[in-house]
């Protein structure tokens, strides 16, 4: 993967602060709704997609750390057909928002649709199942494979890396480390 000069290294390890729950429930769960009101699942959906155009990722390995560094949970790939991809996300931070209030995870999805999107160049939504049973959410993700974009490219795009997962090829390999800039998306 060739570099751009313009690259950031930033070490993900200072980030690895847990925030605490409750202040954070008491934003995403208390506050949010108070202020969106009745609108609040379509507002945090497109929310979402906003905040992916902001932080683009290079692959779908960064979606799964950026979801662990901006503390949404543990999401992973389930389900992988043509156009159709099914993400289970669960984790502490999940279980704690589900035990006290009736949460919204559309901002995660609305990100998760946008950031596949952007990958893709393909008109892609996400779909949002609660399992409050088991603890789950699902996020089923739909690509028009009919529909192609013609999305322009960021000026910069972000790429995780873990330092501490060691087994994982990608990883080996030293991609990068957030944020980087980079005139294109390397697949």
């Amino acid at each position: 993967m060739s570099r751009n000069k313009n690259e950031q290294q930033v070490d993900l390890e200072k980030f690895n602060d847990a925030p605490s729950l409750f202040g954070y429930e008491l934003i995403r769960d208390i506050l949010i709704p108070n202020l969106l009101g009745t609108d609040m699942h379509e507002i945090l959906y497109w929310a979402g997609k906003e905040l992916a155009r902001q932080y683009p990722l290079q692959n779908r390995q960064d979606i799964i750390l950026f979801f662990d560094k901006a503390g949404f949970g543990s999401i992973e790939l389930s389900k992988d057909q043509r156009t159709k991809q099914v993400y289970t996300l669960s984790g502490e931070i999940v279980q704690a928002r589900l035990e006290h209030v009736q949460p919204s995870f559309n901002l995660e999805a609305g990100f998760l649709a946008e950031q596949i999107q952007m990958q893709d160049n393909l008109y892609t939504e996400a779909l949002t199942e609660v399992n409050i049973k088991t603890k789950i959410i699902t996020f089923i993700v739909k690509s028009d494979t009919q529909d192609r974009l013609s999305i322009e490219e960021p000026l910069t795009h972000f790429i995780l890396n873990d330092t501490k997962d060691k087994k994982n090829k990608f990883f080996e390999q030293g991609e990068s480390i957030l944020p980087s800039r980079s005139s294109k998306y390397e697949r």
